[in-house]
């Protein structure tokens, strides 16, 4: 068994392995969740790396790739996303998710400058659970991926004079403010632009008497699994409906525009949003465990 970098060609036996992952709550790893070639390169070009510098795949005596590992970050970040070890099921048992692993962890301390990996894995794939934690792993926090399968329910305006809409431009600054206001991680005004203008997200809001008082960001990287990756709403207009009916809304045109499903993830604790993204038609689909590591 060989671990070396990826190669372009790798991209179709890596789908192959993934899409049996993804099929089974045994199997189940969040990252990586790719179902063709252009969810995979995707991936990476969402978050501005080269797979060829951050994906390792095992490669067998016959020349097949039967697994991968690896590691999905912003340039130059010390905080990285693990690709989980996935490997083929008829090369399981030998040990190539532990060489895989400890490769990606070599990999990220020694070559990439990683200094703090997260890994999210399905509570019931037990043997990628031990792998983990017999490595160094902790577990952190746990997330519901939720899925939405068909085109959005929808959900009747909940304020009198609510309009909902596409963002523009020259919407940033009050989008900004409202995401401001509801607590989320920094962001920068040129940030909030370049996110606008970068063609892999879209973004719709929510007017009230012609101001913007929520807003919701999409990530369309997969433009057949959209995910939701922010929903803001104005405090004072909070737990009033008005996240719900936003993402319905934006989900749908998602869904016009040949979307087959949505995705999101979501703390278990949170339940007031479960509750509203379930009144949209989003369902659990999977209980995720997120582990850490220090490099």
């Amino acid at each position: 068994m060989t671990i070396r970098a990826f190669r372009p060609e790798d991209a179709s036996a890596l789908v192959a392995v993934a899409k049996s992952c993804a099929r089974g709550e045994t199997d189940f790893v969040l990252v990586p969740l790719w179902e063709s070639e252009r969810d995979l390169f995707g991936e990476f070009e969402r978050h501005g790396v080269d797979p060829k510098k951050h994906l390792l795949v095992a490669e067998a005596g016959d020349g097949s790739v039967v697994g991968c590992t690896g590691f999905v970050r912003r340039p130059k970040a010390t905080f990285a996303g693990l690709v989980c070890p996935i490997v083929a099921r008829e090369s399981r048992g030998h040990g190539v998710g532990g060489e895989l692993l400890r490769a990606a962890l070599a990999l990220g301390s020694e070559r990439l400058g990683v200094k703090l990996v997260s890994a999210a894995i399905g509570v019931r794939n037990r043997a990628g659970y031990s792998l983990l934690t017999a490595l160094g792993f902790r577990a952190a926090r746990q997330h519901y991926l939720m899925r939405l399968d068909d085109t959005p329910v929808a959900v009747r305006m909940p304020i009198e004079g609510l309009e909902l809409g596409g963002a523009k431009p020259d919407d940033a600054d009050a989008m900004l403010a409202v995401y401001t206001a509801c607590g989320f991680e920094t962001r920068t005004p040129e940030v909030m632009r370049a996110v606008l203008a970068d063609g892999r997200h879209a973004h719709s809001v929510a007017r009230h008497g012609g101001k913007v008082v929520a807003f919701a960001e999409l990530e369309t990287h997969w433009p057949e699994r959209p995910w939701v990756a922010y929903v803001c709403v104005d405090p004072p207009l909070q737990n009033r409906g008005v996240g719900s009916s936003l993402v319905a809304w934006a989900l749908a045109r998602q869904f016009e525009a040949g979307a087959q499903s949505a995705l999101l993830l979501l703390s278990p604790g949170n339940r007031p949003a479960l509750q509203a993204y379930e009144k949209v038609g989003f369902h659990r689909h999977r209980l995720v465990d997120v582990l850490e590591k220090g490099l």
